[in-house]
């Protein structure tokens, strides 16, 4: 009896506390909007309007003039009042001939967007949105609710080469997670172009020892690209059969490149921002089209309408999922800031820093004696500066990063 009454409680408690669903949808977007098929606004008008999405996670954008093009035509029959992030230039790999990004577009009516950022990489950037929700407390004093968006797009390919540039890539990201409060609600969506869970990419993702541990939430681990695969209508990329005017993938469909992770406390059902169990799928695939176009496939809700919309827009497909918000008392809510702007990784100093300035670099032991002094000059985001004079440095370490507008002091002991 004594049982029940717990469980009774924490059904009233959670079930008493304001809560509203959020559409989640990432999106490789190919090429937008230089790809070789015009119009491609108006196809994903269809798809928007059918998945109506409060947060919108964008790969494969050339440039703003694409960002805004879906902001204003492709979201502009919904009711709500959306707004985008900033389109930042490719920073990482300036030298590459192929520069894409990431960005986002959101239901201004649900979420705020309070920070932008990103990592950099070997391949591209990762870019990091750190969003509230505009929960119906929120203006009585309540506490805010804050999730930590990253948008990523890993290196492309098979082989060795590509595999650990996949790592460098997935530890770049696992990285920056140091920098948020360890309770921190985090989402990491993209194109991860991993072809197996056993990939070593995949597995740093996932690994349980990291600061911020992420989950898959459909948990289906194995060889994706394998003909034995199931279940099969979890697989996104691509669409066609073969490639159609001379842009994307083609193959049919045979491999799941598209994901979204979830910090683990967004797995538990008592905290601010939950997993909303079997939500998770890929738009429009049944498994009944395995290596064939998206418009093979049979059977659901789907429509020939809206399969050909997903076979015209994109070589790969949406992969969409639903939050529950403003359910527990758990994670963001007494809304800690980032705990620092300093990590010592890999025997390099990690610095995630808020603009492009100069920074004086001291290195001090115990006993005040100086170890290093260095002028550094750094970028907004993800920096990461190798300093080879403390290589033979022992017991503990001071390191002090001071800017004109910031000051930050890290303890290492080595």
């Amino acid at each position: 009896m004594q049982k029940i009454g717990v469980v009774l409680a924490m059904f009233f408690y959670l079930t008493s506390n304001a809560q509203e669903q959020a559409t989640v949808m990432s999106y490789n977007v190919l090429n937008f909007p230089t790809g070789n098929i015009e119009g491609r606004e108006d196809t994903l008008r269809q798809l928007i309007n059918y998945i109506e999405p409060d947060l919108f996670l964008m790969q494969e954008l050339k440039n703003d003039s694409g960002l805004q093009l879906i902001l204003n035509e492709s979201f502009s029959e919904l009711p709500a009042n959306y707004a985008a992030s900033t389109f930042l230039t490719q920073q990482s790999n300036p030298s590459s001939n192929f520069r894409l990004q990431q960005a986002i577009i959101y239901n201004g009516d649900m979420f705020g967007l309070a920070q932008e950022s990103f990592v950099q990489t070997q391949t591209r950037d990762i870019n990091r949105f750190k969003m509230y929700y505009r929960g119906p407390d929120l203006n009585t004093g309540a506490d805010t609710v804050f999730m930590y968006v990253y948008v990523a797009h890993l290196k492309s390919s098979q082989g060795t080469s590509n595999q650990e540039e996949r790592l460098s890539n997935a530890q770049s990201f696992t990285t920056n997670l140091g920098f948020l409060p360890q309770d921190a609600n985090v989402i990491l969506a993209g194109d991860f172009n991993v072809y197996e869970s056993n990939e070593p990419a995949y597995q740093e993702l996932l690994d349980s020892t990291n600061f911020i541990r992420m989950r898959d939430p459909i948990n289906s681990p194995g060889d994706w690209s394998s003909s034995s695969f199931q279940p099969k209508n979890i697989l996104t990329q691509s669409t066609r059969s073969s490639s159609i005017f001379g842009d994307g993938a083609g193959g049919g469909l045979d491999d799941r490149f598209d994901f979204i992770l979830l910090s683990d406390n967004m797995m538990r059902p008592w905290n601010t921002v939950v997993f909303e169990p079997e939500s998770y799928y890929a738009m429009g695939n049944t498994g009944t089209c395995y290596n064939q176009s998206i418009t093979d496939c049979s059977g659901g809700e789907w429509s020939d309408e809206i399969l050909q919309g997903l076979y015209y827009m994109s070589d790969h497909l949406p992969v969409v999922m639903t939050l529950n918000l403003g359910v527990g008392s758990v994670g963001i809510a007494n809304q800690q800031e980032e705990t620092t702007a300093l990590l010592w990784v890999n025997e390099s100093l990690s610095l995630d820093w808020s603009k492009e300035e100069a920074v004086q670099i001291t290195v001090t032991d115990l006993l005040g004696r100086v170890w290093l002094q260095a002028q550094h000059t750094v970028i907004r985001g993800a920096n990461t500066i190798v300093l080879p004079k403390v290589a033979n440095m022992k017991g503990l370490m001071l390191i002090r990063v001071s800017s004109a507008s910031q000051q930050h002091t890290l303890k290492v002991v080595r």
